[in-house]
């Protein structure tokens, strides 16, 4: 059966979408995308049984040597850091490439909401935010702000959408959303196999 997986630098295509989704996110995050284009890498699978969307990978310089000097990149399933994948047009961060970036001090000037115990777990479990889950958020929250969400050590759960500002948040009944779950780390254990 012929190879189905191809894994290779990203294309100038595909740097103008992670480009375009960066700005949407803040200006600051185009800034670091020139540092990171010739780290990034793509893996598409192209098997008829299962489609996948194509994911990018942060490569260190020490990998990318492997790679050149070695015929392993047909075999390549995973390698570096996943940073995220492509669909339909759009680039959607992947929580350990958020968590790189916050490393990096990219993503401190974003909104950080700290969930409680209780509120981690359901979080986990792929659920939104409710409001009796937050322990701490923003005093400069807006609807619709792109949220990092941590526990109480402090730790990146997932990301979120807020679905209120700090004028009505004084209005919500503690079972009303708080925000919307985009991602979350429970989510690899949820994913189909």
């Amino acid at each position: 059966m012929p190879n189905t997986r191809i894994f290779r630098k990203i294309n100038t295509v595909e740097t103008k979408l992670i480009e375009n989704t960066f700005n949407t996110i803040s200006a600051d995050l185009s800034l670091i995308l020139e540092d990171l284009k010739n780290l990034l890498y793509i893996l598409i699978n192209e098997s008829i049984t299962q489609k996948d969307y194509p994911s990018i990978y942060l490569i260190t310089d020490k990998q990318q040597k492997l790679f050149n000097n070695s015929n392993i990149t047909s075999r390549i399933y995973a390698a570096g850091l996943y940073f995220g994948f492509l669909k339909k047009g759009d680039f959607y961060f992947s929580i350990e490439g958020v968590a790189y970036l916050y490393k990096k001090g990219i993503f401190t000037g974003f909104n950080r909401v700290f969930l409680n115990e209780s509120g981690e777990k359901s979080f986990l479990y792929g659920n939104n935010i409710l409001k009796r889950m937050v322990r701490k958020s923003p005093n400069t929250l807006k609807e619709k702000d792109f949220l990092v969400i941590f526990n109480n050590f402090d730790e990146i759960l997932g990301l979120g959408i807020s679905r209120v500002d700090n004028e009505t948040l004084s209005d919500l009944k503690p079972d009303d959303i708080f925000a919307i779950n985009i991602k979350d780390k429970g989510q690899y254990l949820r994913k189909k196999q």
